[in-house]
């Protein structure tokens, strides 16, 4: 017997809602989030959980929905926000990844916003996978990659 849900709009149909993450001030990261990328507010609320009260923020942009989170008694784990290339040695979310046409010039506008550098317009892989990579306001690290370099499936 087929699987109707799965054949009608079941897993086969998902696609990315949004990306979610706690930030320590939801009026900060928002600000942030609009000066930096352009992003625009499109929901927030604030909801009951076990610990008190927590806010719930939407932004949008580029057809990529953020949710920002900010919550009573939130911890930083340092070791998640390790300089890089360290902080892939922790299990768990590493990185937002952006694509853009050009790199170089991504790289002169964040220059000109005064954004925290990890690094600027490094190839991480010989010649391929040019990008440069960024922090937020609380240190979340963001990779913006040249879309012409990124190193192409070969199974295809």
């Amino acid at each position: 017997m087929k699987n109707k849900t799965y054949e009608n709009g079941g897993l086969a149909s998902f696609s990315l809602y949004n990306i979610a993450f706690t930030v320590s001030s939801i009026e900060q990261s928002i600000k942030w989030y609009q000066d930096v990328f352009g992003f625009k507010l499109i929901s927030r609320t604030t909801f009951t959980i076990p610990a008190g009260s927590a806010e719930v923020a939407f932004i949008e942009h580029g057809g990529l929905r953020l949710e920002l989170l900010e919550v009573p008694d939130s911890k930083r784990i340092d070791a998640l926000f390790a300089e890089a290339p360290h902080h892939l040695n922790v299990i768990g979310n590493k990185t937002i990844v952006l694509q853009v046409e050009d790199v170089a010039a991504a790289t002169r506008e964040l220059e000109e916003k005064g954004v925290t550098f990890v690094w600027r317009e490094q190839y991480l892989v010989g010649d391929q996978m040019l990008c440069t990579m960024i922090q937020d306001v609380d240190g979340n690290k963001i990779n913006i990659f040249q879309t012409n370099t990124i190193i192409e499936d070969k199974k295809k």
